[in-house]
């Protein structure tokens, strides 16, 4: 046989051939009716795609949930901002106060309410002790303020004479014609910058009832056992022709129980109770006249809220919506010569220590009036401001 003449190398290499499995180039019938079958394939994997949109119900929920923290957080907001607003304006009494503190110690006494001829308005006179010194020296103290020489000077905003909490632009023109005559050159229509402030000159000692009125707006409308000659003046002293300078040492009453500043916001606009701006057509009857221009809807009232004129009042009684001057009213009623701002919950003063309250639109008149005078021997009560 072959096999037998096979050498030992050759032998073992046919043997390796012969019992080596054979490998088919094509897959065994079972195996390729399993790739042929489809249920045998691996399911396909799916394509990626983007998230689906947001549906309708979805979209309005969202808007609802913000809707109500908007509602939420709003008045928050709101109320920190009017908190910041009577920061600023409690702040700018205040300096006005030691304003005058500083004018006494200089001058030997408070600045003058009603400078004669020259109509000089006190906050005119203190301009330099609250860092208004270059303003102060542009004015033409020789000439009122509505004379042309000082034009420049009262059309520009002191931020301290203004409450954030005023919604009027604080530059304004009107027109009145009493000025004719008056100065060397009179600005007959004139424009300046107004103020939020005021100072108390004492309170009305009117005994007249003006209708729709049946009662007294006067001092002796709450006191009426009170002398008829009674001193009604406040910190500043009396309004005079003749004015003389007074002192904080003739405020018998006492420093802390005594106004000095508050607040007539808005003007020269009218405003009557809850912030309600008023139009010519629909002043009340204590309004006696408007600008002499009837569409910009300016009461005539002796300047107007600029800050450099006079700027001083005695103050009465008012109704409750500030339609009538009199009634059972002293605070938020009316912005025409008397306390009125745009706070919630009263107005701001000085007194004549210098410290600021809150006037609780709510006071009694008769709380009102015994803070008002500065000589008049009142018994104080501590409710209606804090």
């Amino acid at each position: 046989m072959v096999i037998q003449h096979m050498g030992f190398v050759e032998w073992t290499a046919f043997s390796r051939r012969a019992c080596s499995p054979r490998r088919s180039a094509t897959p065994r019938g079972g195996q390729a009716r399993r790739l042929n079958d489809s249920r045998f394939r691996p399911a396909p994997r799916p394509r990626s795609s983007a998230p689906g949109a947001f549906t309708i119900v979805e979209l309005l929920v969202v808007v609802a949930i913000i809707g109500i923290l908007i509602s939420l957080l709003l008045p928050a907001v709101q109320a920190a901002r009017e908190a910041a607003r009577q920061l600023q304006c409690s702040n700018n009494l205040r300096q006005l106060a030691l304003a005058c503190h500083s004018y006494e110690n200089a001058n030997g006494g408070l600045p003058l309410l009603y400078a004669s001829s020259i109509q000089l308005g006190w906050m005119t006179q203190i301009m330099p002790y609250f860092e208004q010194g270059n303003l102060s020296q542009q004015y033409n103290f020789k000439q009122p303020w509505f004379d042309a020489s000082n034009a420049a000077v009262v059309a520009k905003r002191i931020s301290v004479f203004e409450c954030p909490s005023s919604p009027v632009q604080h530059v304004y023109t009107a027109t009145d014609h009493d000025f004719t005559g008056q100065s060397a050159n009179p600005m007959t229509t004139y424009t300046v910058a107004s103020t939020d402030y005021f100072a108390i000159s004492g309170a009305s000692s009117s005994t007249t009832v003006t209708a729709p009125s049946t009662v007294q707006s006067g001092y002796l409308s709450v006191y009426p056992n009170a002398s008829s000659q009674m001193d009604l003046s406040g910190t500043f002293g009396p309004q005079s022709t003749t004015p003389v300078s007074r002192r904080l040492a003739d405020v018998t009453d006492g420093l802390s129980k005594t106004l000095m500043i508050s607040e007539m916001s808005g003007r020269p606009w009218l405003f009557i109770a809850d912030g309600r701006q008023l139009a010519a057509n629909d002043f009340p009857s204590y309004v006696t006249a408007s600008s002499e221009d009837a569409t910009d809807n300016i009461p005539l009232n002796y300047g107007g809220g600029a800050w450099a004129h006079n700027n001083n009042f005695n103050l009465r009684t008012w109704s409750s919506d500030g339609t009538v001057r009199a009634g059972p009213s002293v605070i938020n009623c009316s912005n025409y010569s008397a306390v009125y701002s745009f706070h919630t919950h009263g107005a701001f003063a000085a007194f004549a220590d210098g410290s600021v309250h809150l006037l609780d639109r709510e006071m009694s008149p008769a709380v009102f009036f015994a803070l008002v005078t500065a000589r008049g021997g009142e018994v104080v009560d501590s409710g209606g401001y804090q």
